[in-house]
């Protein structure tokens, strides 16, 4: 019987072929949008749990005040551990990127290696995979190094890297570890990582921080990222209130700072202050995926009972000759399953093909491999619950005719079904206006980001990191570029990447403190040349000279004198900055130095230290020829520098900073696009129905002089009401929705009343020109053919 239920359902499919080929079609589109969403979403959310006990390991994040949190913690925290008794493990991880990395003769030199000094629990906390080497002896000595495979490739070639020895800053490490390539889903990812007991003695043996000589007592450096694997009965809660008091106790109680613990599984989604923007896109492209499926399910449904009436006298006669129900429900729903596997074949077909393309714009390497059980599961899910829903409500409404309604050629599917399919409508352009809303606030917050005023000019300024004996002649450098046509100007700071400066510190005091307050403030060394050159504002005061006099003069921003609870005038104003006693020399106008997700927090400019990036302005005409007269700068002073001549332009470093947000806006696009269109043939599949139902009224209408204006008119208004109510629903899910979305962004646009306007305008007017096909086809029509009497 099930064979023939599979010829006869071949047979029907065969003989309606553009039925069935707007069915597949709409079904393939949505399964292979769906699916991609659907890898898309379950890659992002499997970062860090290929770690067998990735529940229990946990990130220390310290809290300076209640909005200050940093990246690192103090190294003592590591000894303090041993007194939790929750703490299975913990390590310390000193990261820092854009390294170099030579061999012992030096005859190889490379740069742009992600490197970590790491405690020797490394490999016990993390299931990082080691293919040489021994996991708890992973590091014999300090002058130890592991590399990745991929990092010994680039030295060693295929020879066996084991007992190698490269030079790092200076130093001589021999190869006693070789990793697998760290896994794409990974928060950390290093190219080498060297024993944290060479970081400490290097620490030691240059002074270390004023009175605390080793890391292991110095509390003033936030300068690891530490991880602690509880014990599986253990409260994340309980041991970070039990580390912040063992912290307070030992800077004699006086400390604000308090630590809590973040799940290893949260890192890569949830930022480090608690913003969920990661998490939020993630829920969109989920929330997409399963609106993609109800739509390709819904588009199915109303297509398949558009042509009820078509089907009806098949129903009839097979129900004459004795098919029961139960087995025309049977026959209906085979035929939704073999129309269901050509458009999963495709679907299949199209994500292959179509996978390289989106790896590229998605920014990441997926991969698709029916031997992976987890890509399975993303198509079983998907498949299923499509498949159901399309099914179901078809198959019972083909089922339920009545034969001696359908011979007569009467045959009515009930005010309930033909509300339903109103009703499906609805849902799906009322998904269609949030998503058409969507679009317009992503991209037009993608813009608001890219062209805000940041305070500063970003254009035309690349940075290039000097080695120490180029910035001991860093005054000759300077002489020597400003003199060549194509630089404007030139400036020396320790603020490596403008667009995201990190070296911040709590150690301020000026008059009318509160007591047992603490202000985060970010600190930058610069010389007289650095605010005029990158274009930033002065509102009060002067510019540091770059002389020793100023060793006593700061340059704060706008948002530091704010928190401070200054009044002005504020030049003048005493302040003591690491226990060096100065005086407020100026203000300048706040400026974003950090991610746009964040406000603009307290700043403080001095000139204590020479820094080392050199910021060059230039001009689009001069840009390359600038560059390589900096090269050639760099090359002079360069010595025994093992790093090679580097820079990065401002305007591409802040353009990378939201390049994972750009992709996600775009791919949101183009999803969105693929779901509206779906909708579309929903919609055509209601305005079918309608004019098979209505084809005498219309024959008998033309007859009677009906222009095909208003046969237009009359067959249209229906659909654009329902699309009208859809939009009318939409709106306010959609301003909830996107307004949630903007509130991780600190600096944000707002949504406009015209974003609503022009999302519905569009709805109707994609649902207008889908319904007026078929309206215009029926009006057109011979009204001899449709009142002939079959």
């Amino acid at each position: 019987m099930i064979k023939n239920y599979f010829k006869t359902a071949w047979r029907t499919l065969k003989e309606h072929k553009f039925h069935t080929f707007v069915n597949i079609s709409g079904l393939a589109l949505g399964l292979a949008t769906a699916i991609l969403l659907l890898l898309w979403v379950q890659h992002e959310r499997s970062y860090d749990r290929f770690h067998n006990d990735y529940s229990r390991i946990h990130r220390i994040i310290p809290h300076m005040d209640a909005n200050t949190v940093w990246e690192g913690v103090p190294g003592p925290l590591a000894t303090y551990a041993q007194s939790v008794p929750e703490v299975e493990a913990i390590v310390r991880i000193s990261e820092s990127g854009d390294q170099v990395l030579a061999t012992e003769d030096r005859s190889n030199v490379l740069d742009g290696f992600t490197t970590a000094y790491v405690d020797s629990t490394f490999l016990t906390l993390f299931d990082f995979e080691l293919l040489e080497g021994k996991t708890k002896q992973l590091f014999p000595n300090p002058n130890s190094i592991a590399l990745s495979e991929s990092t010994a490739k680039k030295f060693f070639g295929n020879d066996d890297p084991m007992g190698k020895v490269l030079q790092f800053r200076n130093n001589n490490f021999t190869v006693t570890g070789l990793l697998r390539d760290f896994p794409g889903n990974s928060s950390l990812a290093f190219d080498a990582v060297l024993p944290m007991a060479h970081y400490a003695q290097r620490f030691t043996a240059n002074g270390g921080n004023g009175e605390w000589k080793t890391i292991d007592v110095d509390m003033g450096n936030y300068a690891f990222k530490t991880f602690v694997k509880l014990h599986s009965d253990a409260d994340p809660e309980a041991v970070g209130k039990k580390f912040t008091q063992l912290y307070k106790d030992a800077r004699n109680g006086e400390s604000t700072t308090w630590f809590e613990l973040q799940p290893l599984a949260d890192q890569h989604l949830v930022s480090i202050d608690g913003n969920t923007s990661a998490t939020r896109m993630v829920q969109i492209f989920l929330l997409i995926a399963i609106m993609v499926l109800a739509i390709a399910a819904v588009n199915y449904i109303n297509l398949t009972t558009a042509r009820a009436l078509v089907r009806a006298r098949e129903v009839g006669i097979r129900k004459v000759v004795g098919a029961n129900k139960v087995q025309l429900f049977l026959q209906f729903t085979v035929e939704t399953a073999l129309l269901f596997c050509f458009a999963l074949l495709i679907a299949i077909g199209l994500i292959v093909l179509l996978l390289p393309l989106y790896n590229n714009i998605a920014g990441k390497q997926l991969h698709f491999s029916l031997s992976n059980m987890e890509i399975w599961k993303v198509i079983g899910y998907s498949a299923l619950g499509t498949l159901l829903a399309a099914a179901i409500y078809p198959a019972l409404l083909l089922s339920g005719f009545q034969p001696l309604q359908v011979m007569k050629g009467k045959m009515a599917s009930g005010v309930g079904a033909t509300l339903l399919r109103k009703v499906l409508v609805v849902f799906q352009f009322a998904i269609s206006m949030v998503l058409i809303v969507a679009t317009l606030v992503i991209s037009r917050q993608m813009t608001y980001m890219r062209k805000l005023d940041l305070g500063y000019d970003k254009s035309y300024v690349f940075s290039v990191p000097l080695p120490d004996d180029a910035v001991e002649h860093i005054e000759a450098v300077k002489n020597e570029l400003r003199n060549h046509p194509g630089i404007v100007n030139v400036a020396l700071s320790d603020m490596y990447d403008i667009t995201n400066a990190g070296s911040s510190t709590g150690d301020l005091e000026w008059p009318g403190k509160p007591v047992n307050s603490s202000l985060i403030i970010t600190q930058s060394s610069i010389d007289a040349d650095f605010i005029p050159t990158m274009g930033i504002q002065l509102l009060e005061g002067r510019n540091l000279t770059g002389t020793p006099a100023d060793s006593n003069l700061y340059v704060v921003n706008e948002a530091a004198v704010r928190e401070m609870g200054l009044t002005p005038p504020y030049v003048g104003t005493p302040i003591s900055f690491h226990d060096r006693p100065g005086t407020i020399a100026g203000v300048v106008k706040d400026f974003n130095f950090k991610s746009l997700k964040e406000k603009i927090s307290p700043l403080l400019f001095f000139h204590w230290w020479d820094g080392s990036m050199l910021y060059v302005r230039t001009t689009a005409a001069e840009a390359l020829n600038a560059i390589k007269a900096v090269e050639q700068q760099y090359k002079k002073y360069a010595g025994d520098s093992p790093a090679p001549f580097k820079y990065s332009f401002v305007d591409q470093q802040f353009e990378a900073k939201y390049r994972s947000d750009q992709r996600a806006g775009l791919l949101f696009n183009i999803f969105a696009g693929i779901a509206i269109f779906i909708s579309c043939l929903g919609l055509l599949g209601l305005s079918t129905y309608t004019v098979r139902q209505r084809v005498k009224e219309i024959g008998i209408r033309k007859v009677l002089g009906a222009s095909v204006a208003s046969i237009v008119q009359l067959l249209s208004t229906g659909s654009i009401l329902l699309v009208f109510l859809a939009v009318v629903i939409a709106s306010p899910i959609a301003w909830w929705i996107m307004n949630t979305w903007l509130d991780d962004f600190a600096f944000r646009i707002n949504i406009q009343w015209w974003m609503f306007v022009l999302a519905g305008v569009s709805a109707l007017l994609i649902a207008l020109l889908t319904v007026s096909w078929q309206a215009i086809r029926a009006a057109v029509a011979n009204p001899v053919e449709s009142l002939r009497d079959e």
